[in-house]
């Protein structure tokens, strides 16, 4: 009877392989000769360890999306979990979370350049600090990665304490947010920690609300935190740094209810005065106003709101909806008032949004 339970059991892993499960493909080979210019980028982070991550774009002038374009183009798949893509001159640099590299293509073409591998790591994002540097942070390793733009190679790291990710830039100084989850039992803290950009090291840190998980930077040079509430704390909350006497000037409190309700993506838009980012619906918030008030900007309806833009030309706002995180999402456009315009659907679970 056992042996009967054994043959039955490998039977069903070899007829469901997670290559079987992965839904099969059914976009457009990409044209030889489209560019990919004037236009905005869709990262698809894909599903953790299951599916595999995928590149969108959509021109402005264009209703024309070209989906799963690495694939078509390289003939290789982007890799697993695509976190964020950076722009540095004519070459994307996109950090692969759960494939431990950043693989580099050419921006207008989505040829494949290089790749940056970077054994057990998961990295996050990538800050160019000068033409010849940039910063990578990391969800597990405790490091910040130094990586030469020259030679696409990690040079040195910067040991931190924990999970760091998002990273803002002002003169010769580099704020990074340390935060945890209320399940890592690391010794980090929740932290924004100052990096000196000429000796690579971290000078100063700061305390902060539970999750810090992004920052911008407003007209004025003050630095905003987004704080999300560490999963299960669900104490979220804004912040306003002054980098000058490395403080916090104003805190403001979000309430949540549960682990949808935690705030994300933090954006900032063209004039630098006014914060966008999503708790459930598109939320407004005016750097000068001195309490917070839930200006609903975008309400999400049956929406999954996930990832968030500020297109930089125009202010027009960019929300990707990841469904049930496992079919292909949408991403929809809206003017400045919160007015829809447009719609395109994209790749499973769109994450970051990325304008030319």
């Amino acid at each position: 009877m056992k042996y009967i339970i054994y043959i039955a059991f490998f039977s069903l892993i070899a007829c469901n392989s997670v290559e079987d499960s992965m839904p099969i493909s059914t976009e457009k080979e990409v044209e030889e000769d489209v560019t990919f210019k004037e236009g905005v980028y869709v990262v698809n982070e894909g599903n953790f360890d299951w599916g595999v991550a995928t590149l969108s774009h959509k021109r402005y002038d264009s209703d024309t999306v070209n989906n799963e374009l690495y694939k078509s183009i390289n003939n290789f798949e982007l890799g697993n979990v695509a976190q964020s893509m950076t722009l540095i001159g004519d070459e994307a640099y996109i950090c692969v979370n759960n494939s431990a590299r950043i693989d580099i293509m050419e921006e207008t073409t989505g040829k494949w350049i290089d790749r940056i591998e970077i054994p057990n790591s998961s990295p996050r994002y990538l800050h160019q600090v000068d033409e010849k540097k940039a910063y990578v942070t990391d969800l597990y390793s405790d490091k910040i990665y130094v990586v030469d733009l020259e030679k696409n190679e990690v040079t040195k790291n910067i040991a931190s304490t924990g999970w760091t990710e998002k990273m803002c830039q002002l003169g010769q100084y580099v704020y990074v947010t340390e935060t945890k989850t209320v399940f890592d039992r690391r010794k980090g803290g929740q932290l924004l920690l100052k990096l000196d950009t000429n000796t690579d090291e971290i000078i100063d840190s700061l305390k902060l609300p539970i999750g810090p998980i992004d920052i911008v930077k407003d007209k004025d040079n003050m630095l905003w935190v987004l704080c999300n509430g560490g999963l299960e704390e669900l104490q979220p909350a804004l912040v306003q740094v002054d980098p000058t006497t490395f403080s916090i000037t104003k805190s403001f409190s979000l309430s949540a209810n549960d682990y949808l309700s935690m705030p994300s993506r933090l954006r900032i838009n063209k004039e630098g005065d006014q914060l966008y980012f999503i708790q459930r619906d598109v939320i407004q918030q005016d750097i000068y106003a001195d309490h917070f008030e839930r200006k609903v900007i975008v309400p999400k309806g049956k929406r999954l709101f996930y990832g968030l833009g500020v297109n930089p030309r125009n202010n027009e706002i960019y929300v990707t909806d990841a469904i049930d995180y496992v079919q292909k999402g949408w991403v929809f456009r809206y003017s400045d008032m919160g007015v829809k315009l447009d719609s395109f659907q994209v790749g499973v679970i769109p994450n970051e949004i990325v304008f030319q």
